[in-house]
């Protein structure tokens, strides 16, 4: 049974060489992602969390608060590591009703040294009545 090359054959074989290609360039030339266990805990519980990158430098993007929970609050943020290299700082904001916002700033490295020796980035404020 000889088997010979049709017009579908060479398009199917022409698809899967394409995205086999996409696949290898995309690999080799996607940003490196970090991930980043984040523990954040309030006094008392239910505060908002957010979170925001800083950079002054053009060739770093800042980012606007992004909210990622209520307290108690066991998440991961991924993080590109060139952002974690050149970022001026990475700020983690709680809030609550009544209460003053605090917010505690870390630099990439400060973020990876925590993480790696914590198993996470932990952070329990002691919220202050804003009255």
């Amino acid at each position: 049974m000889k088997k010979t090359l049709t017009r579908t054959n060479l398009a199917r074989l022409f698809r899967l060489s394409t995205l086999v290609v996409a696949g290898i360039l995309a690999t080799g030339c996607a940003p490196t992602v970090k991930t980043v266990p984040l523990t954040i805990q309030s006094d008392p519980m239910g505060a908002y969390v957010l979170f925001q990158v800083q950079a002054d430098r053009k060739d770093v993007r800042s980012y606007d608060w992004v909210y990622i929970g209520n307290t108690p609050l066991k998440t991961r943020r991924s993080v590109l590591k060139s952002e974690l290299e050149d970022a001026d700082a990475f700020i983690v904001r709680v809030m609550k009703e009544g209460y003053l916002d605090q917010e505690k700033a870390y630099t990439g490295q400060q973020m990876v040294s925590e993480a790696k020796s914590k198993g996470t980035v932990f952070w329990n404020p002691r919220l202050v009545p804003a009255n």
